[in-house]
C-alpha cells in the first residue's frame, strides 16, 4: 500500500477524500479476501471476487495516473515560471493528442 502515493498536506480535500476512500476499500477487500503481504490484491480470483478485483485495480491504475499528470503539471508550470520570459522554452505545449476531436478523412 505504500505505492499508493498520499496526497500532500497542499493537496485539495476532495484529493484527501479520493485517497481515503481508495484505501479503505483496499483495505477492506484485504480483509474480506485473508490478504497479506506486499501486493496490494494478490492474484486475481475467479468469479464474482475477480470484478471486485478489476475494479479495484482500475481504481488504483486511474487514482496513480492522475497524481503522476497533476505532479508532472505542477513541475511544468514551475520550470516555465522560472525560464526567462524570451526562452524559446517558453512556448506553449503540444495540444493533447489523446482528446476527442476530428479525425482525419481516411477513418
Amino acid at each position: 500500500m505504500e505505492e499508493i502515493t498520499a496526497p500532500g498536506d497542499d493537496e485539495d480535500e476532495d484529493e484527501q477524500r479520493t485517497y481515503t476512500r481508495l484505501l479503505t476499500a483496499i483495505s477492506d477487500y484485504r480483509r474480506r479476501h485473508h490478504r497479506a503481504g506486499p501486493d496490494v490484491l494478490g492474484p486475481r480470483p475467479a468469479g464474482l471476487d475477480g470484478e471486485e478485483w478489476d475494479h479495484l485495480t482500475d481504481a488504483i491504475d486511474l487514482y496513480t495516473h492522475a497524481r503522476v499528470q497533476r505532479r508532472l503539471e505542477q513541475i511544468r508550470a514551475r520550470t516555465t515560471a522560472q525560464l526567462p520570459p524570451t526562452s524559446p522554452l517558453r512556448q506553449q505545449p503540444p495540444p493533447d493528442t489523446n482528446r476527442p476531436g476530428p479525425r482525419s478523412p481516411g477513418r
